[in-house]
């Protein structure tokens, strides 16, 4: 009997998942795809119907006799937010589907601490619900992707974007705060996860991501899945030491690889010739500032060091470069993989492909949704 439950479980998650990936399908097409019978389909579909998951919708061509009525996910029958913290916050919904309904980002004062970014969310969310006239027992969940926390730091955390989350309960205060289910995840291992999902994980299944921008991160990959540690703290890329007697850091050590190569260490090197936000530096760049170039160069350099130890660790198939830095910075990217291929020990491994990341804007908040959608969907197998 138990056996005869888990089965029916089992069929049931492929066909919404068949009918989600390539839908609208036939019941006839499921049959076919899935080796079950027409009963055993029919059971099953109509049950999803009944449940409001599963709608039919039109009728595709006839092969000689009726033509067969196509089924579709009910897109929606529940949204999620997807929210990506960073410099510059973006907040999306999506439906059931993962598409997008609205979009749009938000310049957050980061001065102003975690509690007050929250309420701020809080209120965009809510403004959205009106405009779309969602209730909110359809909102399955909000997804928040946050720059981290509970990480050790020093005073000089003042200096940077993330001061104020790192002895902040990040969980307790969006849970207590927001009227949805609330799934927190570390920025880095979101970018991650977007990139299995729309990314380089359509060709790679083992990987290590680098998540460059106002901070420095990254994730492990390894069978298609992202790896967490015993902790769930894996994929700290930015706090390996590459020089002992370096630059002070924000968690106490110095000489941390994101002292020399995130976007916040770019703006301070170049501080003096007035500029203050990573906006500037790309626009000097393209106005030809040598000086300018010369500082990409030089943090790219510190990168591809960083790169060939991740390289001579975990032998990946691929790195992939996301973040600000490696959606906007091509000179970064470059000066960063040949000094990768320079210092990386194995001949087996120095033709590892480093790639820039080709995802959108939008893909952080919307994998971190999409962990939710698919969540949501596991439960009401």
């Amino acid at each position: 009997m138990g056996n005869q439950k888990l089965i029916r479980k089992i069929n049931r998650s492929e066909i919404i998942e068949l009918i989600k990936k390539d839908g609208p399908l036939s019941r006839v097409e499921l049959t076919r795809r899935t080796g079950l019978s027409l009963p055993s389909i029919s059971r099953i579909v109509n049950q999803l119907i009944k449940e409001q998951l599963v709608l039919e919708r039109g009728k595709g061509p006839s092969s000689g006799g009726k033509k067969p009525i196509l089924l579709e996910i009910n897109a929606n029958r529940g949204y999620a937010f997807g929210v990506e913290l960073a410099r510059k916050t973006y907040l999306l919904l999506c439906n059931l589907l993962g598409e997008i309904i609205v979009q749009k980002e938000v310049i957050p004062n980061a001065s102003q601490g975690p509690y007050s970014i929250a309420n701020s969310l809080l209120q965009e969310m809510k403004n959205i619900q009106k405009v779309f006239e969602i209730p909110s027992h359809q909102i399955i969940g909000v997804g928040i992707a946050t720059p981290g926390y509970k990480f050790k730091a020093t005073d000089l955390i003042k200096e940077s974007p993330f001061a104020g989350w790192e002895n902040t309960d990040i969980v307790d205060l969006f849970s207590s705060i927001f009227p949805y289910p609330v799934t927190i995840e570390n920025i880095a291992r979101a970018s991650t996860l977007a990139e299995v999902q729309f990314g380089w994980g359509n060709q790679y299944d083992y990987f290590f991501y680098i998540y460059a921008d106002w901070g420095i991160g990254g994730g492990i990959v390894h069978q298609g899945k992202l790896l967490r540690g015993a902790t769930g703290t894996c994929g700290e890329f930015g706090h390996i030491t590459i020089d002992q007697d370096g630059i002070p850091c924000y968690c106490g050590n110095r000489g941390c690889l994101e002292q020399y190569t995130s976007t916040a260490s770019i703006v301070r090197e170049l501080k003096q010739r007035g500029i203050s936000n990573f906006d500037q530096v790309m626009e000097s760049l393209n106005k030809g500032d040598k000086v300018v170039e010369s500082v990409l160069k030089k943090a790219g350099q510190a990168m591809g060091k960083g790169i060939a130890n991740l390289v001579n660790l975990l032998n990946p198939q691929a790195v992939i470069i996301g973040g600000e830095i490696g959606n906007r910075c091509g000179i970064f990217c470059e000066e960063a993989t040949y000094t990768a291929k320079e210092n990386i020990f194995s001949l087996l491994a120095v033709n590892t492909p480093i790639l820039k990341s080709n995802l959108g804007r939008e893909s952080i908040a919307l994998g971190i949704a999409s962990e939710i959608i698919s969540t949501h969907l596991a439960q009401l197998i």
